[in-house]
């Protein structure tokens, strides 16, 4: 307790005495917390990515600066039809790629094929295959002539047309996502799998790409061809690959870093951080779980999983290991996302009747007190907070079901591979929604999903939320989602731990950085006073 409350104490007296700014008036420096595993934005889904190709493209939509507001991006204006299948898109005037060439509906009809191109391996082809008309078949086998079948056409160079297999309530919203950005087909086939070298990418965001050291830095600068450069009053963007927290703090009190990056505080120092004025502590529509791998043994058998969620003791987890206001989590899909409410779960707030549940339950599938079951391994990402997570969980895991579970850490590229290939017993994973929708988190595991990575499937979930998709009537789409959901937390393929809050440190100069849910620095949208 003494050391704690020490660290307490010169935390707070160092963040209090903030050195002057150091970074320059018309630049923003972040902490990005980790090396982007790419800068694809057909493949990426890491959050580190993210951050970046928000930067340097655009989709026919994009957000404001508070995430959940949807607005114009390459997109001037766009028409749906009466049945709700058919979008045709209006492109602004005289768009630009970041090299001056001219951009145009074609663009987007070459990028939303290529991104569900098996060669392409986007994790998100599932909105393109299970939505746009054509799209599935052609992602089978994309020859032209299955192209010219799908619902994706330009009709003249600013005119775009997306006709799909059903109404989706959510569709413009996902076209706000990296997976619906274009990319430029020359730079693409010339350069393969490099095309996103500084020296080669081409994009049509706020941002270009100036240089990638690894393990050090990435500098983006202004790009003087995007369609609304005269907005933006931020030149250049430094993002950091810091991964001790503390580091980041420190930086940040000597003036050197402009954000701490989202979460980039340590937890232990959030309860004395909360009264500094420059500290922001706001909700996050972000899951914080651990996946299963349900094809291995003995994670196969539901009972074993569900044994392992019940096991954890939530209210521990938030109360004496992350202490940063997070909430404990019963379902997956987090609290207050509009009309939507999940139904009643197996998980209880009293951890003594889910810890019976979990010790009969693990008895029935035949291994009473842990007796007979192989050591199984945890793996997170580097981080000070998944480790200690980790370890707290294991502990509990061993101590309370006599299970044996080695935790792991993995540098965040090995990581997501690992994850990807379900090469893992149990894996540290977070999600944060793409858009402010239930449908943003249900649709990870249905078994055509790329993001599910747990190897479980369920054809009545799988109907559920296909069917949830047609429904335009909210209450009726709401009660198939929670159906579906309710399924998913009795078969356990995850074990959602907490819902997330969002924390950091912001420099008191910076205008127009506005707390999100999921904390996205939408960075064309600040500046410095």
């Amino acid at each position: 307790m003494l050391i704690e409350a020490l660290v307490f104490a010169f935390a707070f007296s160092s963040v209090s005495s903030l050195a002057p700014m150091q970074t320059a008036q018309d630049s923003f420096v972040f902490n990005n917390k980790a090396e982007p595993e790419t800068l694809d934005p057909h493949v990426v889904t890491g959050t580190p990515d993210s951050y970046i190709v928000i930067q340097l493209f655009e989709g026919l939509m994009t957000r404001k600066a508070d995430w959940t507001s949807i607005t114009y991006g390459q997109a001037e204006s766009y028409h749906v039809s009466k049945d709700g299948q058919t979008y045709t898109f209006k492109l602004k005037p005289n768009l630009k790629w970041s090299d001056g060439s001219k951009l145009t509906a074609e663009d987007f009809v070459y990028s939303f094929h290529r991104g569900v191109e098996p060669k392409t391996l986007g994790q998100y082809a599932y909105w393109f295959t299970d939505n746009i008309a054509g799209m599935k078949e052609y992602a089978a086998n994309p020859t032209p002539e299955n192209q010219k079948k799908t619902g994706v056409r330009a009709l003249d160079d600013r005119s775009l047309e997306i006709k799909l297999l059903k109404p989706v309530p959510y569709f413009v919203q996902m076209l706000s996502e990296p997976f619906a950005y274009p990319v430029k087909k020359s730079v693409v086939e010339k350069f393969g799998d490099r095309w996103t070298r500084p020296e080669r990418i081409v994009g049509n965001g706020p941002y270009n790409l100036i240089e990638w050291k690894v393990t050090d830095k990435i500098v983006m600068e202004k790009n003087p061809n995007y369609v609304d450069a005269a907005s933006v009053q931020i030149k250049k963007i430094v993002a950091l690959p810091i991964v001790e927290r503390q580091t980041a703090v420190d930086l940040f009190r000597q003036g050197r870093l402009d954000w701490t990056g989202y979460n980039g505080v340590p937890n232990a120092l959030v309860p004395s951080m909360r009264s500094d004025k420059n500290f922001r502590l706001h909700p996050g529509f972000i899951t914080y779980f651990y996946r299963m791998n349900s094809t291995r043994a003995p994670l196969n058998d539901p009972r074993v999983r569900m044994a392992l969620a019940l096991a954890i003791n939530r209210g521990d987890i938030v109360e004496k290991v992350t202490r940063a206001g997070e909430i404990p989590a019963s379902n997956f899909v987090p609290l207050g996302v509009g009309t939507y409410k999940s139904l009643a779960t197996t998980i209880s707030s009293d951890h003594k009747v889910n810890l019976e549940k979990a010790k009969k339950l693990l008895a029935d599938a035949g291994f009473p007190g842990g007796k007979g079951m192989r050591k199984l391994s945890l793996q997170y990402n580097s981080d000070e907070n998944h480790k200690r997570v980790a370890l707290a969980i294991t502990e509990m895991w061993n101590r309370d079901l006599g299970v044996q579970v080695e935790a792991y850490n993995q540098e965040w590229k090995v990581y997501l591979k690992a994850q990807e290939s379900l090469d893992y017993d149990i894996s540290r994973s977070g999600w944060a929604g793409d858009y402010p929708d239930a449908a943003s988190f249900l649709e990870l595991f249905t078994s055509t999903s790329a993001n599910n990575m747990t190897g479980w499937k369920n054809s009545e979930y799988d109907a559920l939320f296909s069917e949830s998709n047609k429904t335009l009537d909210p209450k009726k789409r709401d009660e198939l989602m929670a159906k579906a959901e309710a399924i998913l937390m009795t078969e356990m393929p995850i074990a959602p731990i907490f819902y997330m809050t969002n924390f950091s440190f912001v420099r008191p100069e910076l205008q127009g950085f506005v707390p999100n849910l999921v904390d996205r620095p939408y960075v064309k949208y600040m500046s410095k006073k």
